[in-house]
């Protein structure tokens, strides 16, 4: 064997996507901390009934949804990102694929919570920016690594 062939490096086949790009590694990590907020929103809003009726003074509905069925759907969708995080640290395609329509889907929702408690889907809108961002992201030095 040659010394150069020694340090050369695989081809980008056989190298993961997390370890080819830190992009998606960030990403995928972000996944999983929106699946957490996302929980953590869902869990406050369906166990903690008046939290943020106290917050927003217009009663328990938000647009069409009561809270308690708002937060239904904050758990279901963090139960995916946590998925489809984990999917994205292992390498799998289909995994970022869902990982920017669920950041997307992310981002819509907490613009609609956003009179509720602006602060906190400021925070989780960044988080979603972030993660479709990275899992989008082409590094430089590695072709063919698209979505």
């Amino acid at each position: 064997m040659d010394a150069m062939e020694q340090y050369a490096t695989p081809p980008d086949d056989t190298v993961p996507p997390v370890q080819r790009s830190h992009w998606v590694a960030f990403a995928g990590i972000l996944l999983l901390v929106s699946a957490l907020f996302n929980l953590l929103n869902g869990f406050v809003a369906i166990f903690n009934h008046g939290y943020y009726s106290t917050v927003y003074s217009q009663g328990n509905r938000l647009l069409i949804f009561s809270y308690t069925a708002w937060g239904w759907i904050w758990v279901a969708v963090g139960i995916v990102m946590a998925l489809a995080g984990l999917g994205v640290l292992v390498g799998s395609r289909g995994a970022r694929r869902a990982g920017i329509c669920l950041a997307a889907l992310c981002l819509v929702g907490q613009m609609i919570f956003l009179p509720v408690y602006p602060f906190w889907s400021v925070i989780v809108m960044l988080v979603s920016v972030l993660v479709i961002y990275g899992l989008l992201a082409e590094p430089h030095h590695v072709h063919g690594a698209r979505v």
